[in-house]
């Protein structure tokens, strides 16, 4: 009798700390106990919680859903808030507007990881439909990763960001301006052009705003990516992006329509 009345309250917990977070109550699947039955049992009984690992461990759950829930909320809300930022002609992208779901890669240019990890997520994005991906510059390794990132946004301003972004991630030398630079002409830019975007405060300015919307998103390094509302950082493979476009889609899908 009483461990089928620790499940049933386990079962009820679980539900009521999940739709704490929810707007939707949901099916009752208890048929017995409502969440005030539950926090006065468990009121009388707190041992439950304390010596039964299966109760604690759902609790454990629950709560992190919820506040996995919380943080993809207050990712969707950020973005919305920074909408100006990353419809700006200044951000590199490629997709349609009309894309389902969103990234944003954040990278530094002297990144490692974010080096490695280009050319299977290259291939990837490619393989990938209905995506609208966004470049996003985090310069965080010092002055040759800010210049990089300069030019990377004034490459776009000539229409020649994918070249430029594809020839500094695969090149084996060392960054500093004279590669930037050789880097830059070889992607067919107009290096004096150039060279005046990047001194441009518009361009300072933009890459500051770039820097506000990572730490708004709490990311402290590269490569990470926000895909729709979900943040991956770290050493993110092909495999990685494709799983959670994939969940994305899915919730996409059992989302009401507006």
């Amino acid at each position: 009798m009483y461990c089928a009345l620790r499940n049933l309250v386990a079962l009820t917990l679980v539900l009521a700390i999940a739709a704490c977070g929810s707007s939707d109550p949901g099916p009752s699947s208890t048929g017995s106990l409502d969440p005030e039955q539950v926090k006065e049992y468990l009121l009388m009984h707190p041992e439950i919680v304390l010596d039964d690992a299966e109760v604690s461990d759902a609790i454990r759950k629950a709560g992190l859903r919820r506040e996995q829930g919380r943080a993809a909320e207050e990712r969707r809300s950020l973005l919305k808030a920074y909408s100006d930022l990353l419809q700006s002609p200044l951000t590199p992208s490629s997709g349609g507007t009309d894309a389902d779901i969103t990234v944003i890669e954040f990278y530094d240019y002297q990144c490692a990881p974010c080096r490695a990890s280009y050319p299977e997520l290259k291939q990837a994005r490619a393989t990938e439909p209905g995506i609208r991906y966004l470049y996003g510059q985090l310069p965080i390794y010092g002055s040759h990763s800010i210049m990089a990132a300069r030019a990377a946004v004034a490459a776009h301003r000539q229409g020649l960001f994918e070249e430029f972004h594809h020839a500094l991630m695969t090149t084996d030398s060392a960054l500093d301006m004279e590669v930037i630079f050789a880097t830059a002409e070889k992607a067919g830019l107009d290096i004096e052009k150039l060279q005046a975007d990047m001194r441009d405060p518009l361009v300072h300015q933009y890459l500051e705003e770039v820097r506000a919307l990572a730490e708004a998103l709490h990311i402290t390094g590269t490569p990470s990516f926000i895909i729709g509302d979900a943040k991956l950082s770290g050493g993110v493979r092909a495999g990685d992006l494709r799983s959670e476009l994939g969940r994305q889609r899915a919730q996409i899908k059992l989302s009401p329509r507006q």
